[in-house]
């Protein structure tokens, strides 16, 4: 049993010292900030199936209000391949419902979308990986 619990201690030292750090080349976070008067949706897109439906899903932003995009591993190594990161501003008003999938097309039809961000590696390192609206 004792060796059993060494072996545990031992296996996780060397699994956390393979956890990339947060730092200069390794943000786990994109920061999203409502600077209007207004109250928006900070939204994703999803997909259904083969990648043929799609919806938006979110969080309420209200005026000030922060939204903080995590993931377990480096934007850098996410995005590095010429991947991009797509975030929309939504009017919460006409926002596309929960659960309901359409042809991804549709999206500006289902949403009143105020803002699509389409954001490359690069992109996020000139912003220093924080998104203002408006």
């Amino acid at each position: 049993m004792k060796k059993i619990i060494i072996f545990s201690f031992i296996s996780l030292f060397f699994l956390a010292g393979t956890c990339k750090k947060e730092g200069e080349n390794c943000h786990h976070s994109i920061f999203i900030t409502n600077n209007s008067s207004d109250t928006v949706i900070c939204a994703f897109k999803g997909y259904y199936g083969s990648s043929e439906l799609c919806n938006l899903a979110g969080s309420i932003l209200n005026s000030s209000d922060k939204y903080k995009l995590n993931r377990n591993d480096c934007w850098e190594s996410i995005l590095a391949n010429g991947q991009s990161e797509e975030i929309y501003i939504v009017n919460p008003d006409h926002f596309n419902e929960p659960g309901i999938y359409y042809d991804c097309d549709s999206i500006e039809i289902k949403n009143t979308v105020l803002k699509h961000y389409v954001l490359s590696l690069d992109d996020l390192k000139k912003i220093n990986f924080t998104v203002t609206y408006p």
